[in-house]
C-alpha cells in the first residue's frame, strides 16, 4: 500500500469467484447493487466506480466485481486485518446479494488508480476549453445524464504521451432507443499540430478522424477546439467509445478558432434547435 501515498484517490477492487457456478447466471447483479453500492460508499466517504456482472475468466470461472474509490484518508484507515475501514461494510453488503462459498479477492487496483489520477490532470490542464461547454451543457440535461457524468479519461499512456476525451452526457436519442447523446470535446487533432511520432501513433490508438482528444502533455501550437455530438449505445461511463464501430446514428461537429465560450455557446444554441425538448419546450 505504500505504492499509493502519493494518490489522492486509491481505487480498490472487490471481486469474487465462482467456480462452482454456485450464482448461476446473475447478469442483473450490477443493477441490483448500483445503487446501495453507490449511497454505502458515500456514507463511508468513497466513491462507488462501477460492476462487472458478466465475464470469466479464462478457464471458464465466472467472476463478479466491484470498484469502489477511497480517499488518502480512508486508504490509509486500516482495520485490524489490514484493510481500509470502508471496505469491510461494503463486503459485508454484498455478501447477502451472493451465496456462501464464493471466492474473494480485495486489492487495490493500480492501472484504475493511475487512470483516475492522470484523467484528474488532464481535466485540469484542459479547464480552459471543458468549463465553458460544461456551464452551456450541464443545465440542458435530461433522462438521467446527471448520473453519468461528465468524465474527462485517459485511455492510452504512451512514452511522454497521454491521449483521452471529454464526454458529457446529455439525454437519450428520441431517434434511437437505448442510446444517449454524447457531447465530446477536444483539440482538433490535425497532424500538423503534433510531433509526426504521435500523430503517427493516433491511428494506432483506434481513434476515429479529426475525433475531438485531450493531450497530455498539451500541444504547444496553437489548436481549433472543437465539439462533436454523437448519439450512441454507451452504457457505462468506463466504456471506451474510441472506436467507430462504438458510434451509431448521425455525428455533427462544429469548430471555431474564436475563444472558448462563443465556440461553447454556438453548440449550445445549435443543440437546443436540434432537441428542443432539452429547453422544456413541447
Amino acid at each position: 500500500m505504500k505504492d499509493f501515498k502519493d494518490f489522492e484517490w486509491v481505487v480498490w477492487r472487490l471481486e469474487v469467484q465462482d467456480p462452482s457456478q454456485l450464482a448461476g447466471e446473475d447478469p442483473d447483479l450490477d443493477e441490483r447493487t448500483r445503487k446501495t453500492m453507490t449511497e454505502l460508499a458515500a456514507s463511508l466517504g468513497c466513491v462507488y466506480e462501477h460492476c462487472v456482472d458478466d465475464d470469466s475468466y479464462d478457464d471458464g470461472t465466472p467472476y463478479y466485481a466491484w470498484w469502489v474509490r477511497l480517499p488518502a484518508a480512508e486508504h490509509a484507515r486500516l482495520d485490524k486485518d489490514g484493510m481500509p475501514l470502508p471496505i469491510a461494510p461494503l463486503r459485508q453488503y454484498l455478501t447477502t446479494q451472493l451465496p456462501d462459498g464464493l471466492k474473494w479477492e480485495i486489492a487495490p487496483d493500480r492501472e484504475l488508480t493511475f487512470d483516475h489520477a492522470g484523467s484528474v490532470a488532464m481535466r485540469a490542464e484542459h479547464d480552459d476549453l471543458i468549463a465553458p461547454f460544461e456551464r452551456a451543457l450541464i443545465p440542458l440535461r435530461r433522462d438521467g445524464a446527471d448520473a453519468l457524468g461528465p468524465r474527462a479519461k485517459v485511455w492510452t499512456w504512451e512514452e511522454n504521451l497521454l491521449v483521452g476525451t471529454f464526454d458529457l452526457w446529455l439525454c437519450n436519442d428520441p431517434d434511437h432507443p437505448h442510446t444517449w447523446i454524447v457531447v465530446t470535446v477536444g483539440l482538433w487533432s490535425e497532424p500538423q499540430l503534433f510531433d509526426e511520432a504521435p500523430a503517427a501513433r493516433l491511428g494506432h490508438f483506434g481513434f476515429t478522424p479529426h475525433h475531438p482528444l485531450l493531450f497530455l502533455p498539451r500541444p504547444r501550437a496553437p489548436a481549433t477546439f472543437t465539439a462533436r455530438i454523437t448519439s450512441g449505445s454507451f452504457p457505462r461511463t468506463g466504456a471506451s467509445r474510441t472506436k467507430a464501430t462504438d458510434a451509431i446514428g448521425t455525428a455533427h461537429q462544429w469548430t471555431a478558432n474564436d475563444p472558448d465560450d462563443v465556440l461553447a455557446e454556438r453548440v449550445a444554441h445549435d443543440i437546443k434547435l436540434l432537441w428542443p425538448h432539452l429547453t422544456g419546450r413541447k
